[in-house]
């Protein structure tokens, strides 16, 4: 907290890779039953959208966005003092296909929030407006409690109506869909041509309407009992 985050919490790499989601995937290498994942939150005010604004340089195949890169100075901070300390650690990131970790799911075992029937990851604090990271850490840690809340039992859900791709229906989250939507805003960005100081790139707005729809606004007064049980 002390390096930036808004929240933070652990959970055992043992529970995350043996998870359903980890499951389908091979398991990433490096990671070892003992170790832990140091799990911290970012809010992202529904005022500040350029936090999540993804900018991906011309000729390149990743990019990054503003709020990640906050993210990512955290998750540095958070290395070199363990490093400080003996202690080994690196960064996780989330591209699960080279060697990252589901985000949502370590979160949730990490006791920061729950997933929500929008597919959204849901913080007691900040509602659906959050942003992850991870760190690993490799060495064993106590884990947080998982939190016992849910934040849509009473709920309208309006979020699930809002979706202009129609990804909800009475089966649940279609995620074909929702992948087909976030394809298309990829293709369609903004290009930011050359200047003298950054090469040509292409800015995307990535769609939000669920996340921004969400009724669910946080409760601080939740949060901060859930966080004085970790």
């Amino acid at each position: 907290m002390e390096f930036g985050a808004d929240d933070a919490g652990v959970c055992l790499a043992s529970q995350l890779l043996s998870g359903s989601t980890h499951r389908k995937f091979p398991l990433p290498e490096g990671i070892e039953d003992h170790h832990s994942i140091l799990v911290f939150a970012l809010s992202h005010p529904p005022g500040e959208p350029e936090l999540d604004y993804f900018i991906r340089k011309e000729g390149f195949r990743f990019g990054n966005s503003t709020g990640n890169i906050l993210l990512m100075e955290i998750s540095s901070r958070i290395g070199q003092w363990l490093e400080e300390e003996g202690i080994a650690s690196r960064d996780l990131h989330y591209y699960v296909e080279m060697g990252g970790v589901f985000l949502k799911g370590a979160a949730v075992l990490a006791g920061l929030g729950v997933m929500g029937v929008n597919n959204l990851f849901m913080h007691p604090g900040y509602g659906p407006r959050i942003r992850l990271r991870a760190h690993l850490v490799e060495t064993p840690l106590t884990s947080s409690v998982v939190l016992d809340f849910d934040p849509c039992a009473d709920c309208l859900q309006p979020c699930l109506d809002a979706c202009p791709e129609g990804a909800f229906d009475e089966r649940g989250y279609d995620q074909a869909t929702c992948q087909a939507r976030f394809d298309r805003d990829d293709a369609e960005g903004i290009i930011l041509p050359a200047d003298g100081d950054h090469p040509a790139a292409r800015e995307i707005h990535f769609c939000r309407e669920c996340e921004l729809y969400c009724s669910y606004t946080g409760n601080m007064e939740s949060a901060e009992r859930s966080s004085a049980s970790v």
